[in-house]
């Protein structure tokens, strides 16, 4: 091989090498688009392991060596161990009585930070990156948070249009911001009374009677068209923010928004390239919501009974 020809090799093989390691994610990553497939180091077989033991004595009530062997086909001296380390961490108890393994109450500690909107956020997460990927604007996520909606997802690192670092754990006001109204005008109507009156009783909020008529106009206004905008007397002036909300049946789980630079459309494309696809995906994650908590009850109601 000549030096020429080496060199060419050498410079196609470096812009490879540079293309796949660009392709991949770390896991830790804060770019969003992880490959499950594709991890920063392979998985420890250990530990899979004990997750498979783990969950075959979960799923047996009391689970024999030879039962969770024919569920996970690890090897027996393998599960031995593997219980051994389990009892000794406090997750699995010997019950001599029964002649098996069961799980204890530390159990519940895995999944202790795992309520109901941690579910909603894994749910919602494909949904907004795709949301962001399709239309270049940052992602919002929000819940209800007292008197405020509180934003736990946000995908501004993955998109080019962001226009602040981040938003993450701020607190959008009911009355201006687009997820609060979006909330007020789509939860049912005794919470949203009941916010009124909170607001009516504050009185630094300044909210009389001719402010909850407006308010209310400004509701049938956002449930006549389907989404809520920002107030534009808020800053940041040169952005406009809308939100629709993520629902179950009559129930409000989240609240999802999408900001854009005001230079960015036309009034009369907003409709098309950025109304109807937020509509679209706050719907999807409610329906794939509904799927995930319904089979969520359903192995909650096919458990092992007990035997006496």
């Amino acid at each position: 091989m000549t030096e020429a020809s080496a060199l060419t090799h050498s410079v196609a093989d470096g812009a490879w090498q540079g293309a796949e390691a660009r392709s991949r994610c770390r896991t830790n990553s804060r770019r969003g688009f992880t490959d499950p497939e594709q991890r920063s180091y392979a998985p420890v077989d250990s530990v899979g392991r004990a997750f498979k033991v783990l969950r075959a004595v979960n799923k047996r009530g009391i689970a024999s060596v030879n039962e969770i062997y024919e569920e996970t086909r690890v090897p027996k001296s393998t599960i031995v161990r593997m219980l051994e380390t389990l009892m000794h961490e406090g997750y699995v108890a010997r019950d001599n009585m029964c002649g098996g393994y069961h799980v204890t109450c530390r159990t519940h500690e895995l999944t202790a930070g795992r309520d109901g909107i941690a579910q909603m956020i894994e749910v919602a997460r494909p949904h907004a990156l795709e949301l962001t990927a399709t239309t270049k604007c940052p992602i919002g996520i929000g819940v209800l948070d007292g008197d405020a909606i509180a934003v736990r997802y946000w995908t501004g690192a993955v998109s080019p249009l962001a226009h602040t670092n981040t938003v993450l754990g701020q607190r959008a006001d009911l009355l201006h911001s687009a997820m609060g109204r979006a909330f007020m005008a789509f939860c049912p109507p005794e919470q949203m009374r009941a916010h009124v009156a909170r607001m009516r009783a504050t009185p630094e909020l300044q909210f009389g009677a001719a402010e909850e008529r407006r308010l209310h106009a400004l509701l049938a206004g956002i449930r006549k068209d389907g989404y809520a905008m920002r107030d534009p007397a808020t800053k940041p002036f040169c952005t406009i923010t809308l939100a629709t909300a993520i629902k179950i049946g009559d129930a409000v789980h989240g609240l999802m928004s999408i900001s854009l630079f005001k230079s960015a459309i036309e009034r009369r494309d907003l409709a098309e390239k950025i109304v109807g696809p937020l509509q679209q995906t706050t719907a999807a994650i409610g329906r794939a919501l509904a799927l995930v908590r319904d089979d969520g009850r359903a192995r909650a109601t096919t458990g092992v009974e007990p035997g006496f």
